[in-house]
């Protein structure tokens, strides 16, 4: 996987994300021949990987959800003592992202240049004629699966909540599913409900197509989208559509017929994901991973993000996801008067440093949550203590979505 990421590099520098839209750039291979071969298509493929890397973990976008949900706040400056709000995220961390001046224009912008990107993949893949039908059908899979989990992201920026009316006919986001042509295509927004029909076709076609091998011929199967992470974002798909059962049905599929296992309590601590990982893409060949300058405090610099008060007492003493965290004692400056304040740092991109995306908790926590609205609380309570038990807690003996979702916030967070 390392090698062919950088050749995923030269072919997206052969094509800036703008010159790409177009059906037949001025450079010198033509969108045609990049692909009218396999060899060209996987290059394109996994180009289509690399630019959902940096979209996914760019700064803004990953810290989106911590940062709304009080999870995060700002440690002091190594130079100068003094807390502030980090200028990339200022108008997400005051509630105040506008479209003019928005901390996520290019999270959305990139969004759609590789929503294009895939659409001229899924546009050649059925005319390769070098390729057998069964890597077709992978190629196909693989790109509508990514098209569907990058719609669905950005609907969950984008998007209200599906009941938001009673038919799900507010808007929502485009939904493109065919290339565009700069300055000639105009596309505008659909519903909700024409959305998630956009979102269940895609990724229900995708299953339909998975084969046994990967279409890249290189890395591990959790490198790319598969089977697997494409029933876990079928089956969060249908969470956030209020579709209970298939939701359920979609994450037991994964639980009780997947080679997946919850990370061990012993574990926790030291290698927090590594049996649950079921979508992750590969790092550069320096195992570079972007979010670790984000969190990770080492000798060589403190990161910006520090865990908020709320989050980090969430925790108790004998939680073992209390271990994910390491406190240091920064000087801070307040009002011109130095201080001694702890902080508390996440550990966990510096035990695993993976650009994990999918893992198996998810699954426990999507069957517990549309268990809990379809009426077994049983069965909800029994998903939420499997998660607790792992972490070295006990029963409890009852549950609310409350309590879920505080559950859940402990386990993703970061």
């Amino acid at each position: 996987m390392k090698k062919i990421i950088f050749t995923a590099i030269s072919f997206l520098s052969i094509y800036s994300c703008s010159d790409f839209l177009y059906s037949e750039p001025v450079e010198k291979v033509s969108i045609t021949e990049q692909l009218g071969t396999k060899e060209g298509m996987l290059v394109a493929l996994n180009g289509a990987y690399y630019q959902l890397r940096s979209t996914y973990f760019t700064e803004s976008a990953f810290v989106y959800g911590d940062l709304l949900a009080g999870n995060l706040t700002f440690s002091p400056s190594a130079s100068t003592n003094t807390i502030s709000i980090d200028a990339s995220v200022t108008n997400i961390y005051q509630f105040d992202d506008q479209k003019e001046s928005s901390d996520m224009a290019a999270f959305y912008s990139s969004c759609y240049q590789l929503i294009n990107n895939i659409n001229l993949i899924l546009q050649y893949a059925d005319q390769l004629p070098d390729a057998s039908s069964a890597e077709i059908s992978e190629i196909k899979a693989e790109a509508l699966a990514l098209r569907a989990f990058t719609n669905f992201y950005l609907y969950k920026h984008y998007g209200q909540n599906y009941t938001y009316t009673s038919d799900a006919s507010h808007l929502g986001i485009v939904y493109n599913t065919a290339p565009l042509k700069v300055g000639i295509d105009y596309p505008t927004r659909k519903t909700v409900a024409e959305n998630f029909v956009s979102l269940e076709n895609d990724i229900q076609q995708a299953i339909s197509l998975f084969q046994p091998n990967h279409a890249i011929p290189v890395g591990q199967k959790k490198n790319f989208m598969n089977i697997d992470a494409a029933k876990l974002l079928a089956a969060e798909i249908a969470l956030w559509k209020n579709d209970w059962q298939k939701a359920i049905d979609y994450s037991n599929d994964i639980i009780q017929n997947s080679s997946y296992t919850l990370t061990s309590s012993n574990e926790i601590g030291t290698n927090w994901a590594a049996s649950e990982s079921i979508f992750e893409i590969a790092n550069t060949n320096e195992n570079e991973f972007p979010v670790t300058v984000l969190y990770s405090f080492t000798d060589k610099g403190r990161p910006n993000y520090v865990a908020s008060e709320d989050i980090y007492n969430l925790f108790s003493a004998n939680d073992q996801r209390k271990n994910l965290f390491e406190t240091q004692n920064l000087v801070t400056k307040i009002s011109g008067v130095s201080y001694t304040l702890p902080y508390h740092f996440t550990k966990k991109y510096k035990i695993k440093s993976e650009s994990l995306i999918y893992r198996l908790g998810l699954a426990y926590f999507i069957r517990a949550e549309a268990s809990l609205k379809s009426g077994n609380s049983a069965q909800a309570l029994n998903d939420v203590n499997i998660i607790r038990n792992r972490a070295g807690l006990t029963n409890l003996s009852s549950v609310n979505l409350d309590i879920l979702l505080e559950e859940k916030k402990k386990r993703i967070c970061f």
